[in-house]
């Protein structure tokens, strides 16, 4: 954990710098070739990440929201491409589904072209509750990532694009293969 650091408090001496991570006295961990210094950058990105979630906890659990996700993502999908794209066994997506169209979230249509197939795609309030959630996590990453100044947030965003776009990422379901 970095200097300074304590679960749960968003205050640090360590900040990020172009070249690595800055700890109090101007010491700079090089995320370059160092492993323990990218397994650094990786806990201090779980850590963000984890206090947006925090902050902003959408109104349904997480496998739900994941759900929506990735529906919402989709426009219209199926349920074994919902269980695939998310990692869960089918009849645990089949409850979930049933959980959130009675919550008035999801929608499901009987597909014209195949009537053994089910199409399910967001509601109305589906829709709103997906960009209501974004909308908060933007504004959340925004204060966070104040701190770091426009210099840091661009090195920042062309990391992470950089990461997205990654061959890596493929068959993993990472960024790249939608997952």
């Amino acid at each position: 954990m970095p200097v300074g650091h304590r679960r749960g408090d968003e205050s640090t001496s360590a900040r990020w710098t172009g070249g690595g991570r800055e700890r109090g006295m101007g010491q700079v961990v090089d995320l370059s070739g160092s492993e323990g210094g990218a397994a650094e950058a990786a806990d201090g990105l779980v850590r963000l990440w984890e206090s947006v979630d925090r902050r902003v906890a959408p109104a349904v659990p997480p496998a739900q929201f994941r759900v929506l996700r990735v529906v919402g993502a989709a426009g219209v999908v199926t349920s074994t491409k919902i269980a695939e794209a998310t990692g869960a066994m089918p009849s645990s997506i089949s409850r979930l589904i049933g959980r959130l169209q009675g919550a008035g979230l999801l929608v499901k249509e009987e597909n014209s072209s195949n009537r053994r197939e089910t199409l399910i795609r967001l509601s109305a309030d589906g829709q709103e509750l997906l960009r209501q959630v974004q909308e908060q996590r933007v504004d959340e990453l925004r204060r966070l990532l104040k701190p770091l100044g426009l210099r840091g947030r661009q090195a920042l965003l062309q990391g992470m694009t950089a990461l997205d776009q990654s061959p890596l990422w493929e068959g993993t379901g990472g960024p790249a293969s939608g997952g």
